[in-house]
């Protein structure tokens, strides 16, 4: 009998290799923009398409680029990532 907590071990270390690096808007006000991402997924393509899309969307607006400014960590292995909009 497999206990517990090793299966879902086992399952979340599946589920990570899996995981889409998708990248999300949650917000935009011109000025900056919110990018979700998935934690399960590879953190520094995660990032890439993440700063990627933060580019995208800065571009929409009145500002040339984005720049990194923090991630806070969400429920339910998200991440939250916010970009200043700059010229």
């Amino acid at each position: 009998m497999i206990r517990p907590t090793l299966a879902a071990a086992s399952i979340m270390a599946l589920l990570s290799a899996c995981a889409p690096p998708t990248a999300t808007v949650s917000d935009f006000n011109g000025d900056s923009v919110k990018i979700q991402s998935n934690q399960m997924a590879d953190a520094e393509l995660a990032k890439a398409n993440a700063t990627a899309e933060a580019n995208r969307i800065c571009a929409k607006g009145h500002k040339k680029r984005a720049e990194y400014a923090s991630t806070r960590q969400l429920p339910n292995y998200i991440s939250e990532h916010l970009f200043l909009c700059l010229e």
